[in-house]
């Protein structure tokens, strides 16, 4: 991870300096950064051996005040009731220092922040969408809070917005019995789902009815029935990249983890909805063990709209293989934290 690292051609000296000139300023992850290349050229220039029990000193200063701000800024963002976010500042916390005082600070207030209001828990459940396992596809749309306040249409075209543009322009001539039976759907209401489907065979484009037919199945928990109606709805079209996506990620869901790199593999040679294909392999890879594989592949998509999607992952599976360091760079320059 070379963008990571720093690795400067400036002497010892030079990144110590460096580094207390952002000390000073209250740069702290940036004179951490000096520090630590400071530390890495030592152990390369036998004449600067002398300077490794100051620059680790220097470290240890600097996670102490990396660790004080997220104190912080756990503090501020409870006050705002973003729970989540204060949590994640008091778990880097406990990554940071060892100082006694600043952890049992940190530790007090996550046991404090551990039992949110009820207004907290609204916010916490709104967000999440677990069936989505990490990807960032269509089917999250499905999931949206009905707007009973919306005539039925108008709803209706609020959930497909969210498609893929091609898509949208194919699902807004759909019809209202399609729409009925789609907004079913995202109400999981199944079997209203399923015979509204059913209703429109001989008015649907092919591929259209077997994804949606499949999707249901699929939350039905129906997967082998699922998997075959999505591969149906890609055999009368190769380009129906909402089948495409949610065949990987049933495949992914049933463990069968070789066949959804497969279909993976096609999208991506393919065109289709590419980055999103690849964020899944990542947490194929990721499933299977393949840490660094993952890792890599994550790295990878920080260079596309996906970045903070691949960011948010890589950041949890750096932490979990003790990459702090690494992990902190990325929280600063992809989720928008400056305090770590």
């Amino acid at each position: 991870m070379n963008f990571i690292s720093r690795l400067f051609s400036k002497s010892p000296p030079d990144l110590l300096a460096k580094g207390d000139r952002y000390m000073a300023s209250d740069c702290f992850f940036d004179a951490r950064t000096c520090y630590e290349d400071g530390l890495k050229l030592c152990s390369c220039e036998e004449s600067s051996e002398s300077l490794k029990p100051v620059f680790s000193e220097r470290i240890d200063a600097a996670n102490r005040s990396l660790a004080e701000c997220n104190l912080h800024e756990a503090e501020f963002a409870h006050s705002r009731g973003d729970v989540v976010r204060a949590i994640d500042h008091l778990e880097l916390v406990k990554t940071l220092t060892n100082d006694p005082a600043l952890l049992e600070k940190a530790e007090r207030l996550l046991l404090d922040f551990s039992h949110p209001d009820s207004d907290h828990d609204e916010q916490i459940n709104i967000s999440s969408c677990s069936s989505c396992s990490g990807s960032s596809g269509s089917e999250c749309t499905d999931n949206s809070r009905s707007d009973d306040s919306l005539p039925p249409l108008e709803y209706y075209d609020l959930l497909i917005q969210q498609l893929p543009v091609d898509q949208y322009q194919r699902y807004a001539v759909l019809g209202d019995d399609f729409a009925y039976a789609y907004i079913a759907a995202s109400r999981d209401e199944h079997n209203e789902a399923l015979a509204g489907f059913e209703n429109c065979f001989e008015t649907l484009p092919p591929d259209i009815y077997w994804y949606e037919k499949g999707k249901v199945l699929h939350r039905l928990g129906n997967d082998s029935e699922a998997e075959q109606y999505l591969r149906k709805a890609i055999q009368l079209n190769s380009t129906n990249p909402l089948a495409w996506l949610t065949l990987a990620l049933v495949l992914r869901e049933s463990h069968l983890f070789q066949d959804a790199l497969t279909a993976i593999e096609t999208m991506v040679a393919e065109r289709i909805m590419p980055e999103q294909a690849l964020l899944l392999r990542a947490d194929i890879l990721e499933a299977t063990g393949d840490n660094e594989g993952a890792v890599n592949q994550y790295v990878e998509l920080l260079q596309t709209p996906y970045a903070r999607a691949a960011a948010e992952k890589l950041y949890g599976l750096l932490i979990e293989n003790g990459r702090h360091g690494d992990a902190a760079a990325i929280l600063k320059k992809y989720l928008n934290k400056s305090c770590h």
